[in-house]
């Protein structure tokens, strides 16, 4: 059965009533048993999903093959952002997908502290360094070729969130005493087309942008790693905030969790809403192709429920823009 009439069955709909129900551009491009955090895609149209969110199976990145259920497989560059007190479990992996073997591996435990939360990855122009979410509120700074790296902006307040996450219309309940609300520092991060911005947020939102320059001089200069957060300047007032990618005319896409939208930040720092519909359940990592569409995995957390899991069904969406990818970006 393909994905659309899978959906359908689900839903317990026919395809007039669903179509309906989309916004127009907004289509069904997979239906899913597990929740999917993000969406890989490669140059010959590989597509690699990273799959955590259940209660009850470990985390998984998978790779989409259309003849049968996903099978397992890594990610060209892999996240692992590994178990609480277990050495050695957080690092950076590279995977040939020629061969489908890793070839290349980082150690994150110096660069992490007891709350860190390493989360997203980017690189810059010359794919000689890593820039790492730390939703401690923090940036880790990777040399992937010494394997070297430095935390930076762990005392500075644009990697700390300043309000709770709000979700369709409500504070994200927390994982403390009854009552306390959930709070995330620094997650999102993007790469400008050219290479000479690093964007960054706290999941709560709020977007600055600094130099890449200063941020990969910090890996050999502790005076300026102490005071990168010196360079950082706001950039848009975003959302809480999903997941985030950008686009070779170096638009970033900001998914919102409050109100179940994408929004559009240009180069400039324009922030406009681009397409909201219920369907965009916690839309989190983005993915931009070459046929210049959005790849939108609706990750279905709903903060409150059963370990913040909604029943499915568990859908990728697909949305038209303008432009293609960033090179940088899908590096």
């Amino acid at each position: 059965m393909t994905a659309k009439p899978l959906l359908l069955a689900l839903l317990g709909l026919t395809p007039l009533t669903l179509a309906t129900r989309l916004t127009p551009g907004l289509e069904i491009a997979h239906s899913l048993d597990l929740a999917t955090q993000g969406i890989s895609i490669s140059a010959d149209g590989r597509k690699f999903l990273s799959q955590r969110y259940s209660t009850t199976l470990p985390p998984q990145a998978v790779e989409l093959v259309q003849r049968k259920r996903p099978a397992l497989l890594t990610l060209q560059t892999l996240l692992d952002g590994g178990s609480t007190g277990v050495n050695g479990s957080t690092k950076l992996v590279g995977v040939n997908l020629t061969t489908n073997a890793v070839d290349k591996l980082y150690y994150l435990d110096a660069l992490q502290a007891s709350t860190s939360g390493i989360d997203d990855v980017r690189f810059n122009a010359a794919n000689t360094v890593a820039y790492l979410s730390d939703t401690a509120g923090a940036l880790l700074v990777l040399n992937m070729t010494s394997g070297t790296g430095v935390r930076v902006l762990s005392a500075d307040d644009s990697a700390q969130a300043f309000f709770p996450m709000m979700y369709n219309g409500t504070l994200v309940p927390g994982y403390g005493a009854p009552g306390s609300t959930l709070s995330v520092g620094l997650d999102q991060i993007e790469v400008s087309p050219d290479g000479v911005y690093l964007y960054y947020q706290p999941c709560n939102g709020g977007m600055y942008r600094i130099e890449t320059a200063y941020v990969d001089a910090a890996l050999g200069n502790a005076t300026l790693a102490e005071t990168l957060g010196d360079y950082a300047e706001p950039f848009a007032l975003t959302p809480s905030t999903g997941g985030t990618t950008i686009d070779g005319d170096g638009n970033i896409y900001v998914s919102d969790t409050n109100l179940l939208a994408i929004w559009k930040v240009t180069p400039e720092g324009r922030a406009t809403i681009l397409i909201q519909d219920e369907a965009l359940l916690w839309t989190d990592l983005v993915w931009v192709t070459a046929d210049k569409r959005l790849w939108l995995p609706a990750s279905q957390m709903r903060p409150g429920g059963s370990g913040l899991m909604a029943d499915g069904p568990n859908y990728i969406l697909t949305y038209p823009i303008e432009t293609g990818p960033s090179a940088i970006d899908h590096a």
